[in-house]
């Protein structure tokens, strides 16, 4: 299944099924209290209403944990969001939920779980996990980790093969299968679990804001540019001409810099990056026994570079922090049109603070030669994993399906539709274009494993350089990456040969 087929159909399984009831055309019978033969067949068989909350998973009746504890293990600032609202009901609804799917499946399954939470970067959390893992001791069942913790630190070994668990489902509607086997060295083996299970997956995808108010007052109407963005015409070319259009000298000393009015401005440079997963480009392809190979498209890739260089580095009106530059703008202070984002900063207390209206749409496309938008997820999302040390592991996968499941019918939907949707979105055109950015939201093999293998942020690599030297470039990386895609597929190969023997 593709992401695209795949996303859709997850997409589609957010709005409720509502099932048409069998009508009568003939009339009613003189005996208002009398009921006949077809009335009573029409009543007996027409279709109840069914939505998330009824879909059940194929759990055995009796799976249960009997009242053992289930250590966790994961990093604090992912615990509200991604595990159990910070372990206490707030009144928030997204935290609420995820709260209660966690109190639910504890109930359910007669489990008790145990969490370890770690404060600080992604380095120091992905080292003490390294550290207790290989100790052997079995602290924890369940880790929930980075994909830059992980999979770009070379930490596939702590984890289990689950592909073949006994509990988990992955054909159901809760799991992103297309984004596991994405992330899979062969395309089958599965150790990162991506799905419903964890917000972070929704909230870490690629976004970019407006504000409304500036973009009106200066000419452009914020409904023309939602028409533009759902009718899939939205490119950088268009961008760059409404930020040159909309920047303003405001503090009059001729130069382009803090006290302006910017159309963009770049404060994280990580966000270069959502630009250049937002082009359609093959990156990868994949070898008879499903194996990655870095095979980029290097006429576009080219393209590519040379856009977005002229974009950021060469448009009057578009700030770029890189390195050097200590100068700031804020989209929430006004100080820009445009931001480029992830999805997660509408949930933040300052956009839900800003005084001005804004909008969210997805980030443009290279040239209308793209006919739909791309997005990817950014490899600082939640995984699920089960731990090497783990000895009961088709156990905990029942665990985990459990959860997976249960965030599918009590969660996804207060925090997509409720608060997502609306109560972090100023207009109902936001939430068409967030369905639009969760439609085409992906996991990369090459942005995920890039830490390991390089490569993969390539092109967000020359623009922050601002060089246009791509093929060049290329040239001198490719044999490098595929030789160390080559030294991963051979440490697998290895360790399944000692597991088998």
């Amino acid at each position: 299944m593709s992401a695209k087929r795949f996303l859709a159909s997850l997409l589609a399984s957010l709005s409720l099924l509502t099932a048409l009831a069998a009508c009568s055309d003939s009339p009613a019978p003189a005996d208002d209290s009398t009921t006949t033969p077809a009335d009573t067949t029409a009543a007996e068989t027409a279709p109840k209403e069914t939505g998330r909350a009824d879909v059940k998973d194929n759990l055995p009746v009796d799976f249960t944990m009997g009242g053992k504890t289930v250590g966790v293990y994961m990093r604090s600032n992912v615990r509200q969001i991604d595990w159990d609202g910070g372990g206490e009901e707030s009144g928030d609804v997204v935290y609420d939920a995820v709260y209660q799917r966690t109190r639910t499946v504890e109930d359910r399954i007669k489990a008790k779980f145990e969490v370890t939470e770690v404060s600080g970067a992604w380095k120091d959390f992905g080292n003490t996990m390294e550290q207790n893992i290989l100790a052997g001791d079995n602290l924890w069942q369940i880790v929930l980790t980075t994909g830059n913790a992980a999979i770009s630190s070379s930490r596939d070994y702590l984890f289990q093969d689950v592909s073949g668990n006994k509990y988990l489902d992955f054909d159901q509607p809760w799991w992103w299968k297309t984004a596991m086997e994405e992330l899979s060295l062969d395309g089958k083996k599965i150790r990162y679990m991506v799905g419903d299970i964890s917000l972070m997956n929704y909230t870490k995808a690629g976004a970019m804001y407006f504000n409304k108010d500036l973009l009106e007052s200066n000419g452009y109407k914020a409904d023309d540019l939602y028409k533009t963005v759902i009718d899939r015409k939205w490119t950088y070319d268009l961008l760059r001409e409404m930020c040159q259009a909309v920047y303003s000298d405001l503090n009059g000393d001729g130069e382009v810099n803090e006290g302006d009015r910017y159309g963009l401005y770049i404060n994280n440079p990580e966000f270069v990056y959502h630009m250049e997963y937002s082009i359609d480009i093959r990156r990868i392809t994949r070898d008879a026994n499903g194996y990655p190979v870095m095979d980029f498209d290097i006429d576009r890739a080219t393209k590519a570079v040379d856009v977005l260089n002229t974009l950021l580095h060469n448009t009057k009106g578009i700030g770029y922090m890189d390195d050097k530059v200590t100068v700031k703008a804020s989209f929430n202070e006004g100080t820009m049109v445009f931001c480029a984002e992830q999805l997660l900063a509408a949930t933040t207390a300052k956009l839900r603070e800003m005084e001005d209206d804004y909008g969210i749409i997805p980030y443009p496309m290279l040239d209308d030669t793209q006919k739909e938008y791309t997005n990817v997820i950014h490899n600082s999302s939640d995984f699920v994993t089960i731990p090497i040390t783990c000895p009961n592991a088709d156990e905990i996968g029942g665990v985990i399906e459990a959860l997976c499941s249960e965030s599918y019918r009590s969660v996804v939907e207060p925090f997509y539709e409720s608060a997502l949707k609306s109560k972090y979105s100023r207009d109902s055109y936001s939430g068409q274009c967030i369905d639009i950015i969760r439609d085409v939201s992906v996991k990369q093999f090459l942005f995920d494993y890039t830490g390991t293998v390089k490569g993969g942020t390539m092109i967000g690599a020359e623009v922050r350089k601002n060089r246009n030297n791509f093929a060049s470039s290329y040239a001198k990386q490719v044999e490098a990456t595929n030789k160390n895609i080559q030294n991963l597929i051979d440490k697998y190969i290895k360790a399944e040969a000692g597991l088998a023997g």
